[in-house]
């Protein structure tokens, strides 16, 4: 083995040991084996000049190598057997210190000035710059260098060390450096030292963290001490936040003082150190030191780490540095021991040594806290990276490194073995490749052969070389870990955590609002990997990525990943990928199919003899018995095992479990060769060898331990077992003995089979002790589960207030029960004794329900609940066939019912309620149920479980779900053309030429990109940061987030554009015009304008044929290919760059023919984004679908109108002229889901993630999201409820049909005040009243235009409405008799743009208010009495409250008095506004969610300043504006104003004060709603003397996360707001067309129209919701 160098105090005193015995011949004691630590001796020779002397250490070496259990030899150099050789070797490694560089070095930078911490390593005593810190003196294992930069946390931290001249061997007499010194030298370097390319340091820009070694710790504190009194040094000891020692003398050593006079006296003449007398225990420097750096401790975060072991010296053993002296004692510090001696310390055999988490662990912690005192600048970097790091998390659902399947795996590796990899040319090549391209190395071999293990090897080794690798371990035993989704994940994350270009990429997508945990594989594959890390430039070490793959073959889906990793070829960074698993003719097939686009070696792990003999012979040597004995055992199982480590651990158990030589033969005799043989001879034995009642529970254990979802800890195993399995003494115990070496529990005490095969020999073995039955068992793991949930005293039943912490602490299986007890009903074995749908109806009938639901949404898998639906739905089906011969009354079909019901439900809660759900679990429990249709199931469960108490919603027509989510308008004069989905919004073109985005949560317009002329193609970048319209005459780029235009293009002549799309990372437009040329556009450079890159598109006719202008093309996704129909030929893909064909598409029915006949002509041409199909629909309505390369094609017989593909690509949606839809698994072409729905479409297109489908129909845009594509997104296998073949149709449910009768949006709401509750318009010009007291409602009128505006009379006798006709309708309502009649009192033609229509307290005026004109209308007479000019149109009109006499006109500015009979001005006051904060003139202003108008942002003729909205308060003496002024980009910002009304008449020449709401209120109001108020129930103390008072009045507000709120009044606007949460909005509420009429009556009942429909909210004000 390699001898290291002395690095510290005990390495010079243990020279000295050996000095003295060298000198005076005395001899040193050589231990025996059986000595804890013998004592290995090389002497020494003086180097030269002044450079430091080496000192081999040989007792040391042998530690670390005994503690990592390496078998080694060293050679024993007795002190007289001292001479040259030993002499060269101490020159050598004296040569080998000197290399290690002095003054400050960096280990690690991120480059670019993105460091956010200096990290700085000083060495202490007779140590260096590197080998201080690298265990056996190996720079591969320099962890500061080799592990620091790649763990997380540390990505941005800057790393140095810092070498000084302390090496004690030198001969040098006159040597006076000292303590100070060192610092001084520190100092300097921190100051004037520069990096490899010149570039200053700059330390003290950003926080410092040291770690010190020794004495290192005593320049470091000396070295603060002087930085703080000298003004150059100042700012970086400043930038100082931690120190971590590591066994620093802080009050010195006794051993200090021996070391200096044996130097002395020492026949080499060494010279005593000032430096090491000031080490000795309480010198006069060490004192002077703690004195001073006490001082300046407490502004510091301190570690210090102390060594317990002893050190060898010569032939003891001593404690170099006591706890007393390695700690400060200081009240901010934080003390920690660590497992090793002095000189092991700071130095780390792997990332799994205990110390080395614990050193690295404490930098970790004082990370995030830095950010306190760092510049503004690199706070932000800090606090931003952080962000983008939470975020990466959230997007790919996982948040760290798969590190506990490693450790399980590494665990099991024998030192010495796995170096035969080493030795094959295949792996050398695969790891050393210095070609730059990408390759596969497939590791094969049997089961068991420790592939496995081989993997955990190959990490560990390119962990220390200092090589980027990520790995994944897919794993039998968890599902979770199974699938190529979960491991492109776990990829992903751990490249970002290494590659910070990747890592700002994916936070990228985290803002776009992508979910990455639900995508299908490829899609992941196609975003992360191929988009973004194939194209990623890095710069070494990390120019290579490796991959290692363990166990492929027990991935779900082996196949379909590695189709994905063909496109590594193509790779900027190379990827070198390793995967393990077993040699199956699957797999073989796939690998050679790989090979052509990809160079893949083969590398079998049957070579691997050698490891498994050294295996063998390492455990047998605890065998007891001779020699001769142990040979026979060893070579016997040798011989026995073929290849197979899991055979010969299994073996190797019961033969150590032997007590005689006769037993160990017969076992042997008996033991049969292979796993299968070994595991029947296992069960038998297992079975033979337990108590009839160990039996029993050995299979109960058994079938957890085989069936479950995932592996249970001891602690899930021990609540899983009661109440029939209770008071186990030791779990851990019971468990090996009665289920013998099926199970092994690993370190995390969790417990899962030894193996696969073992679970596979379980499962489809007949008729063994143990044989475990797939259905029945999930049968009672489901029980168990679901009774466990069910249990009156569990602690989410709802029944009594719990937390989360607390539930968990005491019931640590009720995650589990939660999580996976629908996974196991899917699986159950269906009986006819009703005894499940029993259990489950107790479950769902009751509160349980509710309190599995909190908790699911409280650890953020409401997810479950769309599997949990699923599992219903496969069961009741199952159930149903099963009871199919019974009676109809025996099969209870009720219950049934009920369970489909809830099946229903469970997947509406998550779309409707999931995101608010998510913020505050607890409103399950009530507010969701009370928000619910009448008949559904939870609702009804809400109302036999409460007597009253919540919230109640009514008015709705329908009493059941329905799929559609929202509909709104898309414009009044323009048509809706196309419609395209992408992650953060989705857009409609318009046949004006206008493009419009929106949001996909709230469906609220976005921005409008006017273009100014017809659009015949559009289409957004990649990234969706911009996006370009092409008319007939320009191109126009533009910023898709400021709606901005970037720049202008003129288009060619005659060259209209078919498709366009951007390239060359978005910098370049490509366009294909009707004219068959390519063209591009470099975006920086618009005045270059459209340039010719290729000529005519050539198609290869072996008839020939002349090619007129392309009927349709579409671009793939990164532009390197074009789809192309001509008319009367096929199909064909064009390569850009090679210009090319490569390929046609030739219907089945026309291979005969040149030309198409008619009906093979193509209608549309798209591509799946993921798989590089062409997707299509022939114009006689088939579809067809087509891999470019391939020579035939896959056709759907169906009749298709229009067709457009998902993001993800897993699906497609088709239209039909009579305007039904169908959604499409697109791997196999299987209906998903259909609607029917009677207006005809014009386009539709899915969600990125395919649960949602958008369609544009007449002027409006419909949302649907239906349970069959929730439940798609959620099933294990892709295809719909209902089982159906290609091209069959499939059963629709009834909710999946949605008729076109009550779905006319309401463009205005009007709120009654006595008899009718509401007034509604809609656009077609119906108006419908609905009365208070029975809810009944009556339709007034039909027509043909929107019904702009309504508005009631005071006393209901008028009810006036005026349309986009521009006319003005008045009816008369009589409710007297036993039949309401309406008539309509006048009707006359108007101004343009109705603004608001208004009626006095005695319903004999009528104010109508247009753009231009005020008309006063009397209602008596129905005639005209005044016109005048409309001078400021954007402002609000209200009756005054204590004065019917006059109306009030409130503009942004002025507060004006009119007379209601002539309409002339009385007086006028000026709006002084004062915020509520201060007595300053101005008003906290914030950005509106709602627009002024319907054109948003606001079209140039609207004002910038306007009146939005008023309200008076029930009394009449508040009066609450709603101000708003155009922002820069064309956005509102909003003001909130308060102004007192009782003395408006008064002092008409002074300004009324207008004050603003208090900060808190009117940052948070999306919209205001109203004043409302509630009185008192009778016999409360509001009530006195029967006279009834108001109980309170507040004001109802809409906040930004869509919960209805109110805010108390009082006397006191400015008041500290007391707000009180109500109830939220459910999904389906938040629309534009919605909210924008959303209102309250002042009774306290809400109003939000949804679909047509009005919902009605009461009762809500006696309900604050408490977070």
């Amino acid at each position: 083995m390699r001898l290291v160098c002395n690095e510290s105090l005990l390495d010079s005193l243990d020279f000295a040991d050996r000095l003295i015995h060298t000198k005076f011949g005395w001899p040193r004691q050589k231990k025996s084996r059986a000595s804890e630590i013998p004592t290995i001796t090389e002497t020494v020779h003086s180097g030269q000049h002044q450079q430091t002397e080496g000192f081999l250490e040989a007792q040391q070496d042998h530690r670390n190598s005994t503690s990592r259990s390496r078998l080694s030899s060293s050679e024993i150099v007795p002190a007289h057997k001292y001479d040259g050789n030993s002499r060269q070797q101490s020159r050598e490694q004296s040569a080998e210190r000197r290399a290690d560089p002095l003054g400050l070095n960096v280990l690690y930078d991120p480059g670019d000035g993105a460091h956010v911490v200096d990290i700085i390593f000083v060495h202490g005593l007779g140590g260096s710059s590197q080998k201080t810190w690298s265990s056996d003196r190996d720079t591969n294992l320099f962890w500061p260098r080799q592990w620091l930069p790649s763990e997380p946390g540390f990505e941005r931290a800057r790393l140095l060390s810092f070498g000084y001249n302390a090496h004690f061997g030198s001969s040098e007499r006159k040597n006076i450096l000292n303590i100070a010194d060192f610092a001084k030298e520190l100092l300097y370097e921190m100051k004037f030292a520069s990096d490899e390319s010149s570039q200053e340091l700059q330390i003290g820009k950003v926080p410092i963290i040291f770690v010190a070694h020794s004495m290192g710790g005593l320049v470091v504190k000396k070295a603060h001490i002087f930085g703080q009194n000298d003004d150059q040094y100042r700012q970086i000891v400043k930038s100082t936040r931690a120190v971590l020692f590591l066994s620093t003398p802080h009050r010195g050593t006794d051993l200090a003082e021996v070391l200096n006079k044996i130097l002395s006296v020492s026949f080499v003449k060494l010279s005593a150190k000032y430096y090491i007398a000031e080490l000795r225990q309480n010198s006069g420097a060490l004192q002077d030191i703690n004195e001073q750096f006490r001082n300046i401790a407490p502004s510091l975060t301190l570690f210090s780490f102390y060594e317990t072991q002893r050190t060898a010296i010569g032939p003891k053993k001593v404690m170099v540095l006591e706890k007393d002296s390695s700690i400060l004692g200081y009240p901010n510090e934080v003390s920690k021991a660590l497992n090793a001696d002095h000189h092991n310390v700071c130095k780390y055999a792997d990332r799994r040594d205990p110390n080395y988490i614990s050193v690295r662990n404490a930098m970790k912690s004082v990370l995030p806290n830095l950010t306190m005192a760092m510049p503004c600048g690199a706070t932000a970097t800090l606090l931003h990276d952080r962000t983008i790091s939470r975020n990466v998390e959230n997007l790919l659902a996982v948040s760290e490194a798969p590190e506990d399947d490693y450790q399980f795996f590494r665990s099991r590796w024998m030192p010495g073995s796995c170096q035969w990899i080493f030795s094959r040319p295949a792996f050398n090549s695969w790891l050393n490749d210095m070609t730059g391209s990408s390759r596969i190395l497939w590791v094969n071999g049997l089961p068991g052969s420790g592939k496995s293990v081989l993997s955990s090897f190959i990490i560990g080794q390119l962990r220390d070389m200092g090589y980027s690798c990520q790995y994944y371990f897919f794993r039998y035993a968890d599902n979770t870990k199974r699938t190529s989704n979960a491991m492109l994940r776990s990829l992903a994350y751990q490249s970002a955590v290494c590659l910070p270009q990747l890592r700002d990429m994916l936070h990228k997508m985290s803002e776009e609002a992508v979910k990455l945990e639900k995508a299908e594989a490829r899609d992941i594959w196609q975003r992360v990997f191929v988009s973004k890390l194939c194209k990623l430039h890095v710069r070494k070490p990390l120019s290579v990525l490796y991959w290692v793959i363990d166990a492929l073959d027990e991935c779900e889906a082996p196949d379909q990943l590695l189709s994905l990793l063909s496109s590594i070829s193509s790779s900027q960074i190379p990827l070198r990928i390793m995967i393990g698993s077993r040699k199956t003719d699957a797999l073989s097939t796939c690998f050679q199919r790989l090979n052509h686009s990809l160079r893949i070696d083969a590398l079998s792990t049957d070579s691997t003899q050698t490891d498994l003999r050294r295996y063998i012979e390492g455990e047998i040597e605890y065998l007891r018995g001779d020699l001769g004995m142990k040979t026979r055992v060893i070579q016997t199982v040798y011989e026995k095992a073929n290849g197979i480590f899991l055979w010969v651990n299994l073996v190797l158990k019961e033969i150590l479990r032997c007590h005689t030589e006769a037993e160990i033969e017969r076992a042997l005799e008996e033991m049969p060769s292979g796993l299968e043989p070994l595991y029947q001879r296992m069960d038998g034995a297992l079975y033979e060898s337990l108590r009839p009642g160990d039996r029993d529970l050995s299979k109960v254990i058994l079938t957890w331990v085989v069936y479950t979802q995932r592996t249970l800890t001891l602690e899930e195993f021990s609540e899983a077992l009661q109440p029939e399995i209770s008071s186990v003494l030791d779990l851990r115990f019971t468990i090996s003995h009665v289920c013998g070496d099926f199970v092994v529990i690993d370190a995390k005490g969790r417990a899962g089979l030894v193996h696969q095969t073992a679970r596979e020999y379980l499962i489809k073995t007949a008729g063994l002790d143990h044989s475990l039955t797939l259905r029945r068992a999930h049968r009672e793991l489901f029980a168990k589960c679901i009774s466990y949930l069910s249990r009156p005293d569990q602690g989410v039943s709802g029944e009594r207030p719990w937390t989360l912490s607390r539930v968990l602490s005491t019931q640590t299986f009720l995650h589990y029960a939660a999580t996976a007890w629908s996974y196991h009903l899917r699986f159950s074995a269906v009986t006819s004794n009703h005894s499940d749908l029993l259990v489950l109806k107790h479950f769902f009938e009751n509160r349980y329900v509710l309190g599995w639901i909190q908790l699911l949404a409280a650890w953020n898998q409401l997810e479950t609940l769309v599997y949990a639906s699923n599992s219903l739905n496969t069961y009741l089906r199952n159930k149903s066939r099963a009871d199919a011969d019974s009676s109809p009354h025996t099969q209870r079909l009720q219950d049934k019912e009920f369970l489909e019901l809830w099946a229903i439900d469970l997947v509406k809660i998550v779309g409707k309620f999931g995101g608010q759900l998510l913020k505050r679990p607890k409103i399950i429990q009530c507010l969701v149920p009370a928000l619910c249709p009448t008949t559904t199931a939870i609702f009804q469960q809400l109302k036999r479980n409460t007597a009253g108490g919540h919230v109640q919603l009514n008015a709705f027509a329908r009493s059941n779900w329905d799929d559609c989510l929202s509909r709104f308008s898309i414009g009044r004069d323009t048509r809706p053309r196309e419609i395209t989905c992408l992650e953060p919004l989705f857009a409609v073109l318009s046949s004006d030429g206008t493009l419009r985005s929106y949001d996909p949560v709230t469906h609220q317009l976005i921005r409008e990109f006017v273009h100014g002329e017809i659009v015949t193609c559009f289409k957004f970048s990649p990234s969706n940061d911009k996006c370009v319209t092409y008319g007939y005459r320009t191109t126009k780029i533009w910023n898709v987030k400021t709606g901005q235009q970037i720049c202008v293009v003129n288009n060619p002549e005659n060259a209209n554009a078919l498709d366009i799309t951007f390239i060359n990372e978005e910098s370049t437009l490509m366009s294909c015009s009707e004219d068959r040329r390519f063209r591009h556009c470099v975006i920086p450079s618009p005045d270059a304008g459209w340039k010719t890159i290729s000529g005519n598109i050539k198609y290869d006719e072996g008839n020939g044929g002349q090619l007129f202008s392309p009927i349709l093309v579409a671009f793939n996704m990164d532009g390197s290919q074009i789809a192309l129909f001509f008319r009367t030929f096929p199909v064909y893909v064009w390569d850009i760059d090679r210009e090319q064909m490569i390929g046609r598409c030739v219907r089945p029915t026309d291979r005969e023919k040149t030309r198409q006949d008619p009906f093979s002509e193509v209608r549309q041409l798209c591509w799946n984004p993921t798989s590089g199909h062409v997707l299509g629909l022939y114009i006689d309505g088939p579809v067809f679908k087509w891999r470019p390369g391939e020579t035939t094609c896959q056709e759907l017989r169906t009749i298709a109108f229009n067709i457009q593909c998902s993001l993800d690509g897993s699906l497609f949606v088709t239209t039909k002229k009579d305007g039904s839809l169908e959604v499409w698994n697109f791997q196999h072409f299987a209906l998903v889901y259909r609607l029917s729905y009677h207006v005809p479409i014009i386009d539709a297109a899915l969600s990125p993630d395919g649960s949602r489908i958008y369609d544009l129909r007449e002027s409006h845009c419909n949302v649907w999201e239906p349970n069959a594509l929730m439940r798609y997104a959620e099933a294990d296998e892709k295809s719909s409820d209902t089982t159906s073949s290609m091209g069959s149709s499939t059963l629709v449910s009834h909710t999946s049909e949605v008729s076109n009768e009550n779905l006319r949006p309401l463009r205005t709401l009007a709120v009654g005040t006595r008899t009718w509750l509401f007034c509604s318009g809609d656009d077609a010009g119906g108006v419908r009243l609905v009365k208070a007291a029975d809810q009944t409602s009556i339709e007034v009128a039909q027509g043909f235009f929107n019904i702009s505006r309504a508005a009631w009379s005071d006393d209901e006798r008028y009810l006036a409405t005026t349309d986009s006709a521009w006319r003005l309708r008045v009816r008369t309502v009589n409710d007297s008799g036993p039949k309401t009649e309406v008539s309509l009192s006048f009707e006359t033609k108007i101004g343009r743009g109705p603004l608001q229509v208004l009626m006095d307290a005695q319903s004999e005026y009528l104010l109508l208010v247009t753009l231009d004109t005020l008309e006063l209308w009397s209602l008596n007479s129905q005639t005209l009495v005044t016109t005048k000019p409309n001078a400021t149109p954007y402002s609000r009109w209200t009756t005054h409250p204590s004065n019917g006499a006059y109306v009030i006109q409130c503009s942004f500015t002025t507060l004006r008095l009119y007379s209601w009979t002539t309409l002339d001005e009385i007086q006028c006051r000026q709006l002084k506004r004062v915020s509520a904060e201060s007595t300053e003139e101005g008003v906290p202003e914030h950005m509106a969610w709602k627009p002024l108008s319907a054109s948003f942002p606001l079209g140039p003729d609207e004002n910038s300043d306007a009146i939005e909205d008023v309200a008076i308060s029930h009394q009449g003496s508040h009066l609450l504006l709603q101000a708003s002024s155009l922002s820069t980009q064309k956005h509102r910002k909003v003001q909130y104003l308060m102004v007192r009304l009782e003395n408006l008449t008064d002092f008409p020449n002074l300004p009324i004060e207008a004050q603003g709401l208090p900060r808190a209120i009117a940052t948070n109001t999306a919209k205001f709603l109203g004043f409302v108020y509630k009185r008192p129930e009778r016999g409360s103390y509001s009530i006195v003397r029967g006279v009834e008072k108001v109980l309170e009045e507040s004001l109802a507000f809409l906040d930004h996360d869509d919960w209805i709120c109110s805010w108390p009044i009082g006397d006191n606007v400015g008041a500290m707001p007391k707000i009180r949460r109500h109830f939220f909005l459910p999904q389906d509420w938040l629309n534009l067309d919605s909210l924008r009429l959303a209102t309250t009556s002042r009774d306290g009942k809400f109003f939000c129209p949804r679909n047509g429909e009005v919902a009605i909210v009461s009762d809500w004000l006696q309900h604050e919701w408490d977070d």
